[in-house]
């Protein structure tokens, strides 16, 4: 990855031939999904769009993962049911991104990070990721398009087990669902993820915008589901579970819940 690269905040962002390149870069959370790591996602996503020299973008993560989800370790007070209805999606940046979307998965992707994932258009994996949607866990469900996205992405059998359960799979299980078109050696998924993306953006930018809304419209009832998804994300957001789930995750225990 190589161009003129950003600074070393919670995003690495560089441009190079064409493409937009994106590494979540907060190694020692995992890459949690910080607030400034969202705003500063939406912001270079937004500016990529704007970009008439970026066809694609690529997005990865800095150290052993790509992203652990939100990072629960910010959490303030329980919102309102409303206001966790209005809330933005983790993955609004890439919902609204109007060009391809390449995931470069080098490490787990959990929760959120597994949702971002699930957003972008095509997804290849190092040997080493490992994906999950833990939310039931913590007295959630995923709610930035995990339930919509992963039913679409594999059978309902596969889709309706990781959700259920909250337990992940590896990369070669992710590959054999079809969650991911290639999996590769750690050391190869950026030379694959350049190379794709290379023969992305070699091609004319207003047919890859073109077959990207073609491509959402082969799926006419996702914008239903999503708003689905979220009502019941903002009905759980504000129960006693959910808070005891998250406490539970803070402070290393066994949730206890009661279903209020």
């Amino acid at each position: 990855m190589t161009g003129a690269a950003g600074g070393e905040g919670p995003l690495i962002v560089s441009r190079e031939d064409g493409v937009g390149w994106i590494r979540l870069n907060r190694p020692e959370r995992r890459n949690a999904i910080s607030r400034e790591l969202r705003h500063a996602l939406d912001a270079t996503l937004a500016g990529f769009d704007a970009d008439d020299d970026i066809r694609v973008a690529v997005i990865t993560g800095a150290g052993s993962a790509f992203c652990a989800g939100v990072d629960l370790n910010e959490a303030g007070p329980q919102p309102a049911r409303l206001d966790a209805l209005a809330a933005r999606r983790v993955s609004a940046a890439l919902d609204s991104f109007s060009k391809p979307i390449l995931a470069a998965i080098n490490g787990p992707a959990i929760g959120g990070g597994f949702e971002l994932a699930l957003a972008a258009d095509l997804r290849i994996a190092s040997s080493a990721a490992t994906f999950a949607l833990t939310e039931v866990k913590i007295g959630s469900l995923p709610g930035s398009g995990g339930t919509q996205r992963l039913i679409a992405a594999t059978s309902a059998a596969v889709a309706n087990k990781l959700i259920f359960t909250g337990e992940p799979i590896d990369a070669e299980t992710a590959f054999r669902c079809g969650l991911v078109s290639d999996v590769v050696a750690p050391d190869g998924l950026l030379t694959l993820a350049t190379r794709i993306a290379g023969a992305i953006a070699a091609n004319a930018p207003l047919s890859l915008r073109a077959a990207k809304l073609a491509l959402r419209a082969a799926r006419p009832n996702e914008n239903a589901g999503l708003t689905v998804e979220r009502a019941l994300w903002g009905l759980l957001a504000a129960t006693d579970d959910r808070a005891e789930g998250r406490a539970a995750f803070r402070e290393r225990r066994p949730p206890h819940f009661k279903g209020s």
